[in-house]
């Protein structure tokens, strides 16, 4: 369009009229004002002022068309002079803007959208500069990051846990990002106030259209809670694991097949494995002992689904058998598919071998104390026949034909009060009895009944030294711990061999303590028993003297015999020392310590032939018939009165009775009504001077513990003979 030098439109273009939506009439003569009556007239005039002065000038206008729609116009308006220069007339250049106005707008708008997200958003957002200058932080990084600044001096933020540094680091996800142009990522910490914070921190480059890197995007992500709970997770599971590899039960889990797809440390080793490791992907049937326990097993877990402290019989690796308890559970989806099964393993096989023992033990006690019993009835029989034979032989002439016979009955009778005594000493019941003791008359004396002990196929010798060894013993527990080894070495051999029991002086000095680590100085008793057997290996012997420890089969051996045979000759101060090697045989030495005083056992009680009797009167209480009737057939003749009864009620009536003219009752410990205790209490109550002898079949520590508590009274252990019965009479009466 021209104008002239007062605004008004000369002319204009075709295509003017048709932008502008006028008719061609309706321009000409126009003021540009007018032509723009939305702009405001003070920009349309200053425009016109200004191209009038020479200068080109611009403004935007907005022309409302007829159908009601907007242009926004770009106005230039380029000044035309004259030939004396002055200008006189301009030209208006007018293009319509709108799109690119409405392109800005709506992008302006899309920023501001985006500005808003990105303040708004649950993550930091930075964006960095080559030259590491911060252009653009958005309010989530402010908040967590307060200390940095939108400076934008060349700072590195990518270690948000230390105050910004002055240098680029180097190492953090943005340093990295703007140097190689890839995406990295790393967790940081930061303070916040008195906890540390974790942050994910990511950072990715932004090129040009010629990909030169234009800046880095950081990306900042708070993971504390996940972090916390990750760690939590992670501290939970190695609790999980440490109680897993740790705990001494157990722990499987298996698969449908039946294959072991778990197992901690402790059930490997169970199993004989040295690791889990060699137990997965094996089949757990391979572990039973027997086909038939497994399918009861299976059945039983198929009926509950479950079982607790079921017993199984299985074996290790190497073919040792074991003994477990298992808790388990069968594991089944949705639709009751048997997917498995899980569960816990214990070792209860020393638990097992204790009950066992246990039982074994209950078992001996029990047979012991019926032996104990046994031997108590039979030394009443014993001491009437004793009594009797004893009585008979003394009447019978010098060279009566029968007295050689009476000797032969009596002697019969000895040796059945030795069996009461073996009988005690199995029961335990036998009493110490210390006395000097040579160590080769015992070793003979009982020689008969050790080579009943040892098959035929052994070849039994004594080798006994020919010097006088005397130990203070109870010959009854020595004989215990021979039994013991001999028994030992009957079992070593089962295809025979050699049994040798030798005796000799030993003497144990400085240096063989120093060698062997123990003894005390002086001369011993050593008594050898040597066998060919199969032998005991090192670990074995370190074993073989603890209380239940055998290397027999179950229900075979106690595992009390060396642990008691040990003990013994302990408690009579001496040593016990084994020799042996795997295919060797086996030598056990046994060191007792000889007495200082030997000539005690030529020692004769003088009074032993040279009894006498009495005047006094005697009550004899007694539940047994013939005995009672024994005891009174043998004092009468030495001049002793006799008062009998039948039980304890009895004894007390027939003493009160007689107590005036009765200086000594003999009462069997165990009666009717009353025991010898009882009565003994009533008795001593009414008359303190009184004596009493108690008899009993039992030894007198079993007495003791059960009968009496007193320490001074006289006690008499049935079998006894009718000589050594009125000495014992005689001395209690003259005490």
């Amino acid at each position: 369009m021209l104008f002239d030098g007062q605004g008004r439109c000369l002319e204009t273009n075709n295509t003017g009229i048709s932008i502008m939506d006028y008719r061609g009439s309706d321009l000409i003569g126009k003021k540009l004002n007018e032509i723009f009556p939305k702009v405001f007239s003070l920009i349309v005039d200053g425009a016109i002022l200004k191209v009038l002065a020479g200068q080109p000038s611009s403004f935007e206008a907005v022309q409302i068309l007829q159908d009601s729609s907007e242009v926004i116009w770009d106005a230039v308006l380029s000044p035309i002079r004259d030939k004396s220069g002055r200008v006189t007339r301009f030209v208006g250049i007018f293009s319509d803007i709108t799109k690119r106005r409405l392109a800005e707008q709506s992008l302006l708008e899309s920023e501001e959208i985006l500005r808003s997200v990105i303040d708004n958003i649950a993550v930091g957002v930075a964006l960095i500069s080559p030259k590491m200058e911060i252009l653009m932080l958005n309010g989530q990084m402010l908040q967590w990051f307060p200390r940095i600044d939108a400076s934008k001096k060349p700072i590195c933020y990518g270690a948000f846990n230390v105050p910004p540094r002055e240098a680029v680091c180097g190492y953090c996800p943005t340093c990295k990002t703007l140097v190689d142009g890839n995406v990295h990522e790393s967790i940081t910490e930061s303070p916040a106030g008195e906890e540390i914070n974790n942050y994910r921190v990511r950072s990715s480059p932004i090129r040009d259209k010629d990909g030169n890197i234009t800046a880095a995007v950081e990306v900042v992500e708070d993971i504390t809670e996940r972090y916390r709970a990750e760690e939590a997770l992670r501290k939970s599971e190695k609790k999980y694991k440490d109680l897993f590899d740790s705990t001494l039960d157990g722990i499987y889990q298996m698969d449908a097949d039946g294959v072991f797809i778990l197992m901690n440390p402790a059930g490997a080793k169970m199993l004989g494995h040295e690791s889990p490791y060699e137990i997965i992907g094996r089949k757990g049937l391979e572990y039973w002992r027997d086909p038939g326990d497994r399918d009861a097993f299976r059945a039983e877990l198929k009926i509950s689904k479950s079982v607790s402290g079921y017993h199984m019989r299985l074996k290790k690796k190497n073919g040792e058998p074991i003994e477990l308890e298992t808790s388990s559970t069968i594991k089944e989806d949705e639709k009751g598919a048997f997917l498995g099964m899980e569960g816990i393993l214990r070792d209860v096989t020393e638990l097992k071998k204790l009950a066992d023992q246990l039982r074994h033990s209950q078992k001996m006690e029990a047979i012991s104390s019926l032996a104990g019993g046994i031997a108590h009835d039979f030394n009443n029989i014993l001491q009437v026949i004793m009594g009797y034979g004893t009585m008979v032989l003394d009447k019978l002439e010098p060279d009566s034909p029968s007295k050689g016979q009476m000797n032969e009955v009596l002697a019969a009778a000895g040796r059945a009060a030795n069996l009461t005594k073996r009988l005690l000493a199995f029961s335990r019941k036998q009493p110490t009895d210390v006395k000097p003791t040579n160590v080769n008359e015992l070793i003979t004396d009982i020689q008969k009944m050790l080579v009943r002990l040892v098959r035929e196929s052994i070849d039994f010798k004594l080798d006994l030294a020919d010097t006088l060894l005397v130990v203070m013993a109870d010959a009854g527990q020595i004989e215990q711990v021979l039994v013991n080894l001999v028994s030992n070495a009957n079992d070593a051999m089962p295809n025979g061999g050699r049994l040798l029991i030798g005796t000799g002086l030993q003497e144990i000095d400085d240096e063989y303590i120093a060698i062997n680590g123990y003894g005390k100085t002086g001369m011993y008793a050593l008594i050898t028993v040597s066998d060919t057997g199969h032998g005991i290996d090192a670990e074995t012997q370190k074993m073989i003297f603890e209380p239940f420890f055998t290397t027999k089969g179950i229900g075979v051996g106690t595992g009390l015999g060396l642990a008691i045979s040990y003990g013994i000759i302990k408690q009579h101060n001496g040593y016990t020392k084994v020799y042996s090697e795997p295919g060797q045989g086996t030598v056990f030495k046994l060191y007792l310590p000889l007495t200082e005083k030997p000539a005690a056992l030529e020692v004769k009680t003088a009074a032993a032939d040279a009894f006498r009797g009495g005047n006094e009167t005697v009550l004899v209480a007694e539940d047994d018939a013939s005995l009672k009737e024994l005891i009174k057939m043998v004092l009468e003749p030495f001049g002793y009165s006799v008062i009998t009864a039948e039980n304890g009620e009895d004894a007390i009536t027939k003493f009160m009775e007689n107590r005036d003219r009765v200086p000594l009752v003999m009462l069997d410990v165990i009666m009717p009504k009353k025991n010898g205790k009882e009565v003994s209490e009533v008795i001593r109550k009414a008359s303190p001077d009184v004596k009493i002898i108690f008899l009993s079949g039992y030894t007198m520590d079993i007495i003791k513990d059960e009968y009496l508590t007193e320490s001074d009274f006289d006690f008499i252990h049935k079998p006894i003979r009718p000589q050594d019965l009125l000495i014992k009479v005689r001395e209690v009466l003259d005490k």
